[in-house]
């Protein structure tokens, strides 16, 4: 059985009064019964991946369980157990109406589970946790009901037993106990409009509603070492996974001209382009236009939207067509968020973040040597150097870390054990070496190379002065390596306290920003970067909101960033400057005020 499964349950037999449930609640969400047909699954359907509030047609499977539960399938997957347009979760409105209980259970890659579970009354709680940890489609769990538990009584020990071995195990003995194994794949079949064996099925549909006509853009191509790139109206960039903008400015523009397309009031406050994931693909309909290549934009994960999109490489134009006039409202929203970020906090010490890579790239790293910014990216096989008032240049190997000191990089630099077209990835034991480089003249020094007993695929590197350290592996066991000019150590220990050690970590300050890779952040010889004492206190994670810059000296606190979705990873030495990313690839710097 998969290691991906999502099934709802209701505690009744009157199949007649659940159907009758469900579709009372379909029809009260403003959707319309409509034929259950044979229908082409998309790359990134809305019925699979997407949501209630996404997907344009719902379908619905009800047949009848054991032990006095019925079984139900549903696409979008997890359907009944979201919140409704009411805010209330569909599941609970259901099992108040059949006064009975109602129990949904998703299994995510075999690691993550939630269990929504709803009384009589229609009281829901939840439980476990989902691959954005304690959320599920927006709705927080409860730190203290992170282990998923099903808590009814009519549900046989057997499946809690399993539960309490891997969850995997827990979903496959509760759907064998409360229904059978045949309704594990039933979702897939609901999402292509195949027959569903021993199930009533239900369809329903968004009413029609007239488009608008298609909104011209301006078009350009540009290749890259790691793919082409569609580049709309000057500056929104598409690739094959994302969609950004080149600047918020940019992004501004082009979203306020979708909105009035759209006719969608929008207000914007320019921070940064945070981007969107997207995927490109044939759509299910035939488009035929000489001279057009037609492709489906899904533009967003769950709570994504889809477009068409039509190209006409050959004059430089393109075409949006829309696909759902229902999701005007959140098209124009994922644009806002994707291409202008949101400005936060007026009296933020660093500000005007600019992008710091222009090309496309699935990694990137970046560190001060004193004042001078120095960056590096990976392109295929290779990696692209950027230090400041010098060229780019390139060297073998992907990038993993970096580490500097006034005048010197040190990068680590792997030779990747996959790469083809699309994708390159990297192990442990892949050859790597460290190399350091003189951010003065530009020369690169290998110091350090990988063999079939030392392996630092994954690594982290931090100086201590002038000596760095590499964590590693000697014989499969952790170790530290220190080089310092000609001489080479390996010390046991743990690399983390090494480079906390070696950062200087004030210990009057007990609220520093850390993470896995960074021990602490100095913004200049007199600051820090910690996080905001009322936001830690009380769980807030608001963007923008819970960091702030501390001056040692003065205690005084200023919040960090002036742009919503920022993460520091480095400051030049005398804080003047700091580098803060949006994701893994998206590097920006700005200036402090």
């Amino acid at each position: 059985m998969g290691e991906w499964g999502q099934v709802t349950f209701f505690r009744t037999d009157d199949l007649d009064a659940l159907e009758r449930a469900i579709g009372d609640l379909c029809l009260a969400e403003g959707l319309v019964a409509a034929p259950y047909v044979r229908r082409k699954r998309e790359r990134w359907d809305k019925m699979q991946y997407g949501t209630g509030a996404t997907s344009d047609r719902w379908s619905i499977a009800i047949g009848a369980g054991r032990l006095g539960w019925s079984v139900i399938k549903t696409a979008p997957l997890e359907l009944l157990a979201e919140p409704g347009s009411s805010g209330e979760h569909r599941l609970g409105i259901i099992a108040r109406v059949l006064r009975c209980e109602a129990l949904h259970v998703s299994l995510y890659d075999g690691t993550a589970m939630v269990i929504a579970q709803a009384a009589p009354t229609g009281e829901v709680v939840l439980s476990g946790y989902s691959m954005d940890g304690l959320s599920f489609h927006g709705v927080e769990i409860d730190e203290e009901r992170i282990k998923p538990r099903i808590e009814s009584g009519e549900v046989p020990r057997s499946v809690h037993e399993a539960l309490e071995r891997y969850l995997s195990d827990g979903f496959d003995e509760l759907l064998e106990q409360l229904a059978d194994r045949r309704w594990a794949d039933v979702s897939l079949a609901l999402i292509e409009g195949d027959k569903v064996p021993s199930a009533s099925v239900l369809s329903f549909v968004r009413p029609a509603l007239d488009k608008m006509p298609p909104l011209r853009v301006k078009l350009a191509v540009e290749e890259h070492p790691l793919g082409t790139r569609y580049v709309l109206d000057d500056g929104v960039w598409l690739t094959d996974t994302s969609i950004d903008a080149a600047d918020a400015s940019v992004g501004a523009a082009f979203v306020r001209k979708v909105a009035s397309w759209l006719e969608v009031p929008v207000t914007l406050e320019p921070g940064v382009p945070r981007s969107s994931f997207c995927v490109r693909a044939a759509p299910s309909e035939s488009v035929r236009r000489v001279g057009v290549e037609t492709e489906l934009l899904s533009i967003g994960s769950q709570d994504g939207v889809d477009l068409l999109l039509h190209v006409a490489r050959g004059v430089g134009i393109a075409e949006f067509e829309e696909r759902s006039p229902h999701q005007r409202r959140r098209l124009v929203d994922l644009f806002a968020r994707a291409l202008v970020g949101a400005r936060v906090n007026t009296d933020a010490a660093y500000r005007g973040f600019e992008r710091v890579i222009t090309e496309p790239t699935s990694l990137a790293f970046g560190a001060f040597a004193g004042e001078r910014l120095v960056t590096a990216w990976w392109r295929r096989g290779k990696s692209a150097i950027a230090i400041e008032g010098r060229d780019i240049f390139e060297l073998p190997g992907l990038c993993t870390a970096i580490a500097s000191t006034s005048r010197r990089i040190a990068l680590s630099l792997v030779t990747p054990g996959f790469v083809n077209e699309r994708s390159q990835g990297y192990g442990q034991d892949d050859a790597a070496v460290i190399v350091i480089i003189d951010v003065d003249t530009g020369q690169v020094h290998e110091v350090l190379r990988s063999d079939e007993h030392l392996k630092f695929g994954f690594t982290h590197l931090c100086f201590a002065g002038d000596v760095l350290g590499v964590r590693a592996e000697r014989d499969g066991m952790p170790i530290i390596v220190t080089l310092d000019g000609g001489k080479r150590k390996e010390l046991p220990g743990d690399f983390q306290q090494w480079a906390r050690e070696a950062m200087r970590v004030p210990p009057s300050v007990d609220n520093l920003y850390s993470t896995y890779e960074l021990p602490m952040l100095w913004a200049g010889p007199d600051a820090v970067v910690a996080v905001e004492e009322r936001a830690r206190d009380s769980g807030r994670t608001d963007e923008g909101a819970t960091l702030v810059l501390l001056n040692l000296r003065t205690n005084e606190r200023r919040p960090l960033f002036d742009a919503a979705g920022l993460e520091p990873l480095a400051c030049s030495a005398s804080g003047a400057r700091c580098l803060a990313k949006i994701d893994s690839r998206r590097l920006f710097v700005g200036n402090r005020t």
